[in-house]
């Protein structure tokens, strides 16, 4: 059954995390991007940032619309931004009765820094057994690298993962997303729920954490296991799979395709939509290991006659015969595209000051429970007031916390 993935009329449909509070430390993009999903799904996120400037991400980049940063609207929606100075006792004692309120905390400091801070698994698990705590990070809470801040690309390298993404010929390459931070993103949704199950049957909350060395080496599949099983280290491959010829990237009469096959009963109506049938049933190529160990000599024939036609004529052809196919789409490519319409893969949200802000739609598609995006990102402070009133301070107390710096709000027009 096809699911509508326009979300902004579900109206009161149920939220499967409704009721579910994450009280979210976390900065940059690998916590927050987890938190996102959290809150598409109904969890109440409150973003707990630290004064006068708030997450580091807010300033981060050269893309920047209504004051706000382009990376800070893509990863902060669907939340309630509550600025708080940390580094006061009065601050952290504000901290603490959110979290004993909470169902879920998030922090991605360093190890050690929220123990420093005051917020770390001990202390939230001590003031709320029932929570569930999780940290990600970058290399783990032991270890001789523990201590040493690490970032996306950083991460990549150590992984290994720039070892094989690359040309042949050429050095290792950052891949184009930010992979490192969304795959610890992911596990940390993963855990966080996986935690909130486990509070079901014991009554118990736990620590979870998510080192981003950790998430990444997981997504190495199709390389690691080749290397436990030769010693070998993987080299790089440009555009071709490693383990599969062909299954690569060609250069068409105008652009770019993908194509190939997933094992040797594909081999035939590969060729046959080449306009080469005879090639299937050369016996240097008519197994993939073969094919494999015959890749420097069978690959530049294939590129030869990708490039006498386009794009558009090849993908016909592909399809016509059920054969792996797709172009090289660019972000326009992609976004215009008639499938990215039919799967409503972009919503739009109003932000009060960058105004209608083009966003992912929940990538999660549940019939019953979707995921909607209610909120855009938020203004710093935008709901200090709103929170705090929330989670029980009177009208007369926020006064006094704002009056003191305690807690900052958002001094623009009111929240939406």
């Amino acid at each position: 059954m096809a699911m509508d993935q326009d979300r902004s009329d579900q109206g009161d449909a149920p939220r499967a995390l409704e009721g579910v509070t994450v009280v979210d430390f976390t900065r940059q993009m690998s916590g927050p991007y987890a938190a996102l999903v959290l809150g598409d799904f109904g969890a109440d996120v409150v973003k707990v940032e630290q004064s006068p400037q708030g997450d580091p991400c807010r300033l981060i980049g050269n893309t920047f619309v209504g004051g706000e940063s382009t990376m800070f609207l893509t990863w902060n929606r669907n939340k309630r931004s509550l600025c708080l100075d940390l580094r006061r006792p009065e601050g952290l004692a504000v901290a603490h009765r959110l979290i004993e309120q909470a169902d879920v905390v998030m922090e991605n400091y360093r190890p050690g820094v929220a123990d420093t801070i005051g917020i770390g698994a001990d202390e939230v698990l001590r003031r709320n057994p029932r929570a569930v705590y999780c940290s990600v990070n970058a290399f783990g809470s032991a270890g001789p690298w523990a201590q040493r801040p690490g970032t996306d690309p950083v991460v990549q390298a150590m992984s290994g993962v720039m070892s094989v993404t690359g040309e042949r010929d050429g050095g290792p390459v950052l891949v184009g997303i930010p992979v490192a931070d969304f795959s610890s993103a992911m596990l940390a949704v993963q855990g966080i729920l996986l935690g909130l199950m486990a509070r079901e049957r014991t009554g118990k909350g736990q620590r979870v954490e998510i080192p981003m060395l950790h998430a990444l080496a997981f997504g190495l599949t199709t390389r690691v296991g080749p290397y436990f099983a030769t010693g070998e280290d993987p080299g790089r491959f440009g555009s071709q799979h490693s383990q599969v010829v062909p299954y690569q990237a060609f250069k068409t009469k105008d652009g770019f395709a993908v194509s190939g096959t997933w094992g040797d009963n594909d081999w035939g109506k590969f060729c046959d939509a080449l306009g080469w049938p005879e090639l299937a049933a050369d016996p240097r190529y008519d197994s993939n290991v073969k094919r494999v160990a015959a890749r420097d000599e069978l690959s530049p024939l294939l590129e030869a006659c990708f490039v006498e036609r386009t794009t558009a004529e090849w993908e016909q052809r592909f399809a016509d015969r059920g054969v792996l196919f797709a172009p090289v789409n660019t972000f326009s490519d992609l976004f215009n595209h008639p499938q990215a319409e039919a799967l409503g893969l972009t919503t739009e949200v109003d932000h009060p000051t960058a105004g209608t802000q083009r966003q992912l739609a929940p990538a999660v598609r549940m019939e019953e429970t979707p995921g909607t995006i209610g909120r855009p990102s938020p203004l710093l402070g935008q709901h200090t007031r709103e929170v705090l009133a929330q989670f029980g301070w009177g009208a007369d107390e926020i006064d006094a916390l704002v009056a003191d710096g305690v807690v900052q709000e958002w001094a623009g027009p009111a929240a939406g």
